[in-house]
């Protein structure tokens, strides 16, 4: 009897393989990482940021799969899961990234996934075992401030089926979070030569990718004009914006 990976583990590339190769994961488990996959490595439309691009191809991402957004067993599972990677990826190495896939939804519209997306980072942000870091402010409204979990300030980035012109945030099944560790960028920061060519190479390639101009919250972390948390899920249209930050509950430095 073949026993299905229980959702919520978290699955290095050689694991995941072995999953696949053994028919322990479910079918929309496959087809979302294989799409992610492909997505990743087509040389024909080269991905936009190839830091992604080198991390798929070196087995630096590690991934979590989770049936629900919304059940708290499951969630506390995928928590465990991220705290877990956040506890070990300096390990990994440099470029490291984390991929939460969540099990595609019937008939989603936009709203529905960005509910998704939020309720998950809400959910982490309330369950958090860890404190708040003394470094990052609490208000979202300070161009310092970013979402934390385990003590580890933390890029997020949501891709989704409503995307459609913005295709490096498009994703063909269901949610799809990344969770991008700071330490593991803080080598190529806004302010530094290195990391402002990294920018301006990845920009470029994303003017070829999306067909739809870069969104006008695209900012740099600790910029006055720029806030982090608009970035994470952006809106179809460069004509909107994301008005208030949907996190609720944030941590205390105690």
């Amino acid at each position: 009897m073949i026993v299905l990976l229980k959702v919520g583990c978290l699955l290095d590339q050689e694991k995941l393989a072995d999953c696949i190769g053994n028919g322990e994961l479910e079918e929309w488990m496959v087809r979302t990482y294989y799409d992610f996959r492909r997505s990743l490595l087509d040389v024909t439309e080269p991905y936009p940021c190839y830091f992604a691009v080198e991390a798929e191809k070196n087995g630096l991402i590690r991934y979590i799969f989770a049936e629900s957004a919304y059940d708290e067993k499951e969630l506390h599972r995928v928590k465990n899961a991220v705290y877990e990677y956040i506890k070990s990826y300096r390990s990994i190495g440099k470029r490291t990234t984390l991929v939460l896939f969540f099990k595609p939804i019937e008939g989603g519209v936009s709203e529905d996934y960005k509910k998704q997306f939020w309720n998950v980072i809400n959910f982490l942000n309330v369950n958090d075992p860890s404190v708040w870091p003394p470094d990052i402010p609490n208000d979202p409204n300070d161009p310092k401030w970013e979402f934390c979990f385990a003590g580890e300030p933390i890029f997020l980035v949501c891709r989704a089926p409503f995307y459609n012109d913005r295709k490096s945030r498009y994703t063909p099944y269901g949610l799809e979070i990344t969770m991008q560790p700071r330490g593991t960028l803080d080598d190529i920061t806004g302010d530094t030569a290195k990391g402002r060519k990294v920018r301006e190479v990845i920009r470029e390639r994303l003017k070829k990718y999306d067909k739809i101009a870069s969104h006008p919250d695209i900012g740099d972390y600790g910029d006055p004009d720029s806030r982090e948390w608009k970035q994470y899920v952006l809106p179809e249209t460069n004509e909107e914006s994301v008005m208030r930050c949907p996190i609720t509950g944030r941590k205390n430095n105690q």
